[in-house]
C-alpha cells in the first residue's frame, strides 16, 4: 500500500475507530492512545494491507481486539487492595457494570458463526450501515438484515437467560 492510499483510505477511518474506542473503553484519553497505536501499527504493516478484503473491518476489529486487551491488561493490574478496598461511587459502579456487560456481548459475538460474527462486528463496533456491510462482505442487504436480526435475537435471549439487564 502506498503512502497516497494509506492517507486516501486508512486516516479517514480516524473518527469511526475513535468512536469505537470510546464505545468499549469508555474514556476519551485512553480511546485517543488506542486508536494512536492502531494507526502506527497500520502504517508499519502497510505492505501487507493490499491483502486484507475489507480494510474498514479491518481497522475496527483492530482497535475491538486491543481495547480488549487494554481492559483485560489493567484488570489484571488490579490488586487485591482494590477488591476489598472502599466502594466505588455509583458513577464507576454503573461503569463497571457497562463494562462487564461489554464484555459478556463481546464474548457472545465472538462465539457466533463467523458470517454472523463479522456482520454484527461491523454493525456494533463498526457503526456501518446494513449498505456498508453488505458492501464489506459481499452479502446482500437483506441477507445482511436477517443476519442482524437473528444475531440480535441470539444477545437479547442470552441477557434474558443471565438477568444481567
Amino acid at each position: 500500500m502506498t503512502e497516497r492510499r494509506f492517507n486516501n483510505e486508512i486516516i479517514p477511518m480516524h473518527a469511526a475507530m475513535y468512536r469505537v474506542a470510546v464505545a468499549i473503553l469508555g474514556s476519551a484519553d485512553d480511546a485517543a492512545d488506542v486508536v494512536q497505536d492502531i494507526m502506527v501499527r497500520l502504517w508499519n504493516n502497510r505492505h501487507a494491507l493490499d491483502s486484507v478484503s475489507s480494510l474498514s473491518g479491518y481497522a475496527i476489529n483492530a482497535v475491538r481486539n486491543e481495547c480488549v486487551t487494554r481492559m483485560n491488561r489493567t484488570q489484571q493490574c488490579a490488586g487485591i487492595d482494590s477488591l476489598f478496598g472502599p466502594r466505588a461511587d455509583d458513577d464507576q459502579h454503573s461503569a463497571m457494570e457497562r463494562r462487564e456487560s461489554l464484555r459478556i456481548v463481546t464474548g457472545a459475538i465472538e462465539a457466533m458463526p463467523d458470517t454472523q460474527r463479522r456482520v454484527m462486528e461491523l454493525s456494533a463496533f463498526g457503526a456501518l450501515s446494513n449498505s456498508e456491510i453488505a458492501e464489506a462482505t459481499g452479502l446482500t442487504e437483506v441477507n445482511v438484515r436477517a443476519i442482524l436480526s437473528r444475531g440480535r435475537k441470539k444477545l437479547k435471549q442470552l441477557f434474558s437467560k443471565s438477568d444481567i439487564i
